[in-house]
């Protein structure tokens, strides 16, 4: 037992030094004294506990401090705050959540390396290790698609680092062209999909990763690299698993609503007033204000939300963002809240029903103990999928797929929104992006498919900056990539530069 916690540790130490947060004391020790995976992987259960460990940096990802940038500082919205990402005052020396997410990411990184060449020398059955493997397979491609569209070309290596001599070669890794990067895990990808379980994610034991996970990250860097009949195909494949989309309430898009039969990805947290907990901020930004010790939220009471929550200031839906919705869109009352059960927020409104909304209560948790919710972070969910199909058939020439997957997006929240007729390669691909917009606010993708769109600075300054001046002022092209650190440069010696940021 003691070899077992000894090789633990050590993954947990080498990943926070290439994380690279540096450790004067693991760099004076002999690797070979505490790193010995041979006493490790030894059964499937040891195997399971490491994949389990190839989990854990989702939680210090999908937090605050990701869904910000991605959907609190884009064209749909914005957040009066003095964080240095809502405001764009990011650079090398001050990254903003830059610098967390490059080391949560290559911990991630770093204990998937470890864990498929455990797996690929284990002491198991042979046809047992495929579908393992599979698993941190698509678990590192996860990281990595992260990496690239937070910060474009970034270091890629898939070596287990377990000597001081790997660690320092992997510490001087320069930039990899993001392209590059994407072309060798989609071809990974499409190797281990099929080793993975064929069934929706709701369907596998623990909510673990299921094919359709791995096809999701193939259609998202597919879109990235344009290879659209790659994403088509890998589309396909969810919808053979999933069905009809009418078939899922859409009331389980809710965050509340965790590990729901449309989900694809969800990372997992929890809360109760005993026992463990793991939980996130997301919902503290995303709540009306409130007052003190009670349950009424912008003069509204709210019982299910409580009285111990202690909101902060809430992102704020831009006009564009609330333009954007048919009033008998039903999703409109859930992602944004002009009133709950009746009863009007003392946002001003005018008699129309039109003015500032709240986020709504799709993002809310009740019960909220001070800044911490339980609600799970919806990464991907078959909507998503879609919407990739369709945008991707329109590009590859098949306006029927396209248009049916768009119009099933469409119903599945109210018949009437469907679109007609198919209206042009142009005039669709704009619906889509609205559509992306109506449907997944939230889900931690709107800037990414506004940089890969090639619209993320023309679109933000247009609309959130055009109604928040620190946004209007600060917003530069650069900013659809955060810098990498200035502590990583220093750690690379100089091979990783930050040339947009000059």
């Amino acid at each position: 037992m003691k070899r077992k916690l000894n090789y633990i540790v050590a993954l947990l130490l080498l990943a926070g030094a290439a994380g690279w947060t540096g450790c004067s004391k693991l760099l004076e020790e002999e690797p070979s004294s505490f790193v010995s995976p041979g006493d490790f992987f030894r059964n499937e259960n040891q195997c399971i506990a490491a994949l389990n460990g190839c989990y854990m940096p989702l939680n210090s990802i999908y937090i605050s401090d990701l869904i910000i940038p991605l959907e609190g500082s884009t064209d749909l919205a914005f957040l009066n705050s003095s964080q240095l990402d809502a405001k764009f005052e990011i650079s090398p020396a001050n990254p903003g959540m830059g610098d967390n997410i490059w080391t949560a990411c290559y911990k991630g990184v770093m204990y998937c390396n470890a864990a498929i060449e455990g797996i690929e020398n284990a002491t198991i059955a042979a046809d047992r290790k495929p579908s393992l493997k599979a698993e941190a397979v698509v678990l590192r491609a996860l990281y990595y698609y992260i990496l690239t569209s937070t910060f474009n070309d970034v270091p890629f290596y898939t070596q287990n680092v377990n000597s001081l001599t790997a660690l320092n070669e992997v510490m001087k890794l320069g930039r990899m062209s993001a392209v590059e990067t994407r072309d060798k895990l989609i071809k990974e990808l499409q190797e281990y999909a099929p080793k993975l379980p064929q069934v929706r994610t709701s369907e596998v034991p623990q909510n673990r990763i299921s094919a359709a996970m791995a096809y999701m990250l193939i259609g998202k860097m597919a879109l990235w690299n344009k290879q659209y009949p790659v994403c088509v195909e890998a589309m396909e494949a969810i919808r053979k698993v999933y069905g009809q989309l009418a078939q899922y309430p859409l009331e389980d898009t809710w965050f509340r609503n965790k590990n729901t039969a449309e989900s694809i990805f969800e990372v997992q947290y929890t809360w109760s007033a005993t026992g463990l907990k793991k939980t996130t901020n997301v919902a503290a930004f995303f709540t009306p204000t409130k007052a003190s010790g009670t349950s009424t939220y912008d003069g509204v009471n709210i019982p299910e939300l409580g009285a111990k929550a202690n909101p902060f200031n809430s992102v704020t839906p831009t006009e564009y963002f609330m333009k954007l919705y048919d009033y008998a869109d039903p999703r409109r009352e859930m992602i944004l809240a002009y009133s709950y059960n009746g009863a009007y927020f003392k946002r001003p409104m005018q008699n129309n029903g039109t003015g500032k909304a709240w986020m709504g209560p799709k993002f809310w948790c009740p019960a909220m103990d001070n800044i911490a919710d339980g609600n799970n972070q919806k990464v991907f969910r078959y909507a998503d999928a879609l919407l990739m199909l369709a945008e991707a058939a329109n590009e590859t020439g098949d306006a029927g797929l396209a248009l049916q997957c768009l119009n099933e997006v469409k119903g599945r929240a109210y018949d009437a929104l469907k679109l007609p007729a198919y209206p042009g390669k142009t005039e669709f691909f704009e619906e889509v992006k609205k559509e992306r917009a109506r449907e997944l606010m939230g889900e931690y993708g709107r800037k990414w498919d506004l940089v890969r769109w090639g619209v993320f600075f023309r679109a933000v300054g247009e609309t959130a900056g055009a109604e928040y001046e620190v946004i209007k002022n600060n917003l530069r092209p650069y900013h659809e990539y955060y810098p990498i650190p200035d502590k990583e440069v220093v750690r690379s010696g100089g091979i990783l530069t930050n040339p947009a940021y000059k």
